[in-house]
This record gives C-alpha cells, structure tokens and sequence, in this order.
C-alpha cells in the first residue's frame, strides 16, 4: 500500500514540475515587427524593424501575403532592420507586411505582423484667372458747333481683406470616439482606451490642404498622414512604448491638435507557477512523511 501511495505522489510531482518546465520555455519565444514611418505614397521607403527567437534560417517579410524581403537571423542576431519599398502600383488603403521564420525549437512557423498605410498623392489645382470688366463709358450731349470728348473714368483699385482664420487646437482630455466626425481644429481618436496590441486611430480637421501631418505622444513619433483638400486626414496610431497612464497625441500640420488616450496595461501574475511550487512541496512532504513512518 505504501510503494502505490509513494508512486501516486511521485507521478504528480513530476506531472507539475514538466508543466512548470514547459511554461518557462514558452515564455521564451518572441516575436514581433514594427514599422517607420507606418504611412507613405506609393514607392516611398521605410523601414521594418523586427525581432524573432528562436529562429532557424532567415526571417521573410511579406506584403499584402506576397514575400518581398528577407534578414538572416541566428540565435546569436535575434533582431534587425530590413530597408523596404512599397510597391509602385500600390492604391491608397492599409495593407498587412509579416514577417515568418521557422521555430527552431519546434519546427513551426515563428510570426509577427504590422499595418502600413498607403496614402494618395496629392494633387494641386491652378486657380482660375482673374477677369477685370472693362471700365464705363460715359458720353456727354453735343451742342452745334461743338466736340464731345468722352470722360476717362477713374476707377479705383479693389480692396480685399481677408481676416484669418486660426483653429482652435482642442483641449486634451477625454477624446470623442468613433462615429463622430472632427470639427475644425479637433483630434478625433476612435477609441477612449487601448490595450497593447490594439490598432488606434486618429482623423482631425482645420490643417492646411495637402500637407504631412506628424503625429507625436511624449516626444515619439506615433504616425504620419496626408491632408487632403479639405485640410481633413485620417492616420493609424502606433506607440513604441507601452506605459499604462493617459496619453495625449498631438498632430502637427500648420496647426497644432491635440487629442488624449488612455493605455490598459494587464499585467499576469505568477499566480499559476507559485501555486505549482506549493503543490510539489506539499506533495514531497507527504512522500518523506509515509516514507519513515
């Protein structure tokens, strides 16, 4: 009786200290690709960023599902970058790029992925020419005997005054989401609050037409876009660091918008090991204690 109870705990010790084991080995692999700047015409270059372990051969990077670039990676060099050109007959719209290597450990395909945003080029209309209508002629009544010579009027110049229009930059705080359409002067973000890994975007309105927007939080860099005629733009949002808080996202374009968001960070506790680690000194301790009984 007792050499099946010690066989009994013996076996459930060693069935936890294997899921502990392969937790920890799990928590190793890593995986993931950024993008900069993460918006841009058709041809424009930017860069992927990319990080991979274990990897076994090189890392390839695809567009839209086609593969177009590769890195060599080792599990010495885990990360690097990789200079890349979006394809010319790209039409405006967000497409996928992912990069995939092959798991050296088990063999399976390793992968991360990032959106870039392909915008339209600009275009720039010439203002109609200016007509001026041809000054009146007056004509005075002849007397006999007399010559009537036409009066040149004098006409004055035009003035024009143009009052400027300055757009208010919005005031951080809890930003309008989804579904409602930016005034001017105003950063729309779609979301009060993300998590790690959520896509986040951002549209304003009241910048000058046909110009780059730069979009920063805490001094990064976030996103890049195009305004369009109306002095409107629409731009993905990614953060390069991950601080749970309020964070506001200002958009530069001739003007300054401001908007705020808030980061979500989980955080998972160790709960899960330590109570494995409690489970196999109980039963250790119950083996001594039938062992020199």
């Amino acid at each position: 009786m007792r050499f099946v109870v010690r066989l009994f705990f013996g076996a459930v010790a060693g069935t936890l200290l294997l899921l502990v084991a392969a937790g920890t080995a799990d928590a190793q692999y890593t995986s993931s690709v950024g993008l900069k700047p993460s918006s841009g015409q058709a041809g424009s270059s930017f860069t992927i960023s990319w990080n991979f372990y274990p990897c076994k051969g090189p890392v390839t990077f695809s567009w839209n599902g086609t593969p177009m670039w590769s890195a060599n990676t080792t599990l010495q060099q885990t990360s690097g970058t990789v200079a890349a050109t979006v394809p010319a007959g790209a039409q405006p719209g967000t497409y996928p790029v992912t990069g995939t290597c092959t798991n050296a450990r088990t063999g399976g395909p390793l992968g991360a992925g990032s959106r870039f945003t392909v915008t339209a080029t600009p275009t720039t209309t010439p203002p109609p020419p200016a007509t001026t209508p041809p000054p009146p002629v007056t004509t005075r009544p002849t007397r006999p005997g007399t010559t009537t010579t036409p009066a040149t009027p004098t006409t004055a110049p035009p003035t024009t005054s143009t009052s400027p229009t300055t757009a208010t930059p919005a005031t951080p705080g809890t930003p309008t989401t989804a579904g409602t359409a930016p005034k001017p002067g105003e950063l729309v973000l779609d979301r009060p609050s993300i998590k790690p890994g959520e896509t986040l975007s951002a549209s304003g309105k009241g910048c000058r037409p046909s110009r780059m927007v730069t979009l920063t939080s805490d001094g990064a860099e976030v996103g890049t876009a195009y305004t369009d005629s109306s002095g409107a733009f629409t731009a993905p949002i990614e953060f390069t660091r991950i601080e749970a808080g309020r964070h506001t996202v200002v958009a530069e374009c001739g003007v300054r918008l401001t908007g705020a968001v808030d980061q979500v960070v989980t955080r998972s506790s160790g709960g899960q090991t330590g109570t494995l680690v409690i489970l196999v000194f109980f039963v250790l301790a119950g083996i001594t204690v039938i062992r020199f009984r």
